[in-house]
């Protein structure tokens, strides 16, 4: 199954970048997540600070665990994600 993940920055350290060994941190698990197969797809949020992600698992609990994983979140630079179920999109499917 498939969820949209979005990450928002924490409004406590929203103007306070983190630090690069965090930053790196970040960067090294989130590269683990997709060589794993649980990230599918990682953009950054052009809308506020944060990020969104894709990502394919068989349940919610698993990714909540995992992503709090992440040391951006740890660190509480951003705020604990929010997780989105996707379903398929009924559009492209034949008329009947």
């Amino acid at each position: 199954m498939q969820f949209m993940i979005l990450f928002s920055r924490h409004p406590d350290k929203a103007t306070t970048p983190a630090p690069t060994e965090i930053r790196e941190a970040e960067f090294e698990k989130v590269r683990g997540f997709y060589t794993e197969g649980l990230v599918q797809q990682v953009w950054l949020r052009g809308d506020a600070g944060g990020a969104c992600m894709i990502v394919e698992a068989h349940a919610i609990d698993d990714i909540a665990q995992k992503l709090g994983e992440l040391p951006l979140v740890r660190a509480g630079f951003l705020q604990s994600p929010l997780i989105v179920p996707l379903k398929p999109y009924s559009g492209f499917a034949p008329h009947s």
